[in-house]
């Protein structure tokens, strides 16, 4: 069997109003109808790397060379949708982009970011690194247990991470079916370690694992050289 990391997600990226205390806070990301690439675009200049961006996705961002000249993008790696790329390509550059149709054609503009906007999205980048820094961890952890590394159960796991990346205060909120594993999940998420979280994540964090799907990543996957 196997554990779905796409399945998992974290609240910690929400930078909105903030839910009730002690309420967990999960989200799913990625749209499952959009067509996804693989990207790996490593730090260039941002027009080339938009450039590069077309060739893979078939998808055209708009913008002036006078908008992009002297800014840098970001590194993009991964299996992902071209808004995503797209998004994680413009990281750090200042630069936003905007969904447009014209017809049949569909494409991106770009266009700077005020300032406000800007320290938003930046904020938004780093808690989306920790996301991913997290579930990985767990993932691994997971995956090290063959208690837990079976993914025909579902669960909805709260926790909290201290200034050291200690996770404490697990909780198990609702049965995964055996009582046994129950015990096992919340003392293995209680084990992992993270680096320090940043200042402005809001926590309780909430983890939701499903069931394995076929053609999934798994454990199995992971543990291939």
């Amino acid at each position: 069997m196997s554990i779905v990391p796409a399945h998992v997600a974290l609240a910690a990226d929400d930078i909105g109003r903030p839910p009730p205390p002690d309420e967990p806070r999960v989200t799913l990301h990625s749209n499952p109808v959009e067509p996804q690439f693989d990207f790996d675009l490593p730090i260039q200049p941002l027009a080339s790397a938009l450039n590069r961006f077309a060739d893979v996705s078939g998808r055209a961002a708009l913008f002036s060379s006078t908008l992009v000249a002297g800014r840098t993008a970001a590194p993009v790696q991964g299996r992902l949708t071209p808004r995503d790329a797209l998004q994680r390509l413009l990281e750090g550059t200042g630069l936003a982009m905007e969904e447009v149709s014209a017809g049949r054609v569909n494409a991106f503009v770009l266009k700077p970011l005020g300032a406000q906007a800007e320290a938003a999205a930046g904020v938004r980048a780093r808690l989306e690194r920790y996301d991913g820094l997290v579930q990985a961890r767990v993932w691994d952890a997971l995956c090290a247990d063959p208690r837990t590394a079976q993914g025909d159960y579902r669960s909805l796991l709260r926790f909290r991470v201290d200034a050291a990346g200690r996770v404490h205060r697990a909780q198990l909120l609702g049965s995964t079916g055996d009582t046994r594993r129950d015990a096992v999940l919340v003392a293995t998420l209680e084990r992992v370690r993270i680096d320090r979280p940043p200042p402005d994540m809001k926590q309780p964090l909430a983890m939701l694992i499903l069931p394995a799907q076929a053609g999934g990543p798994s454990c199995e996957d992971a543990a291939r050289p």
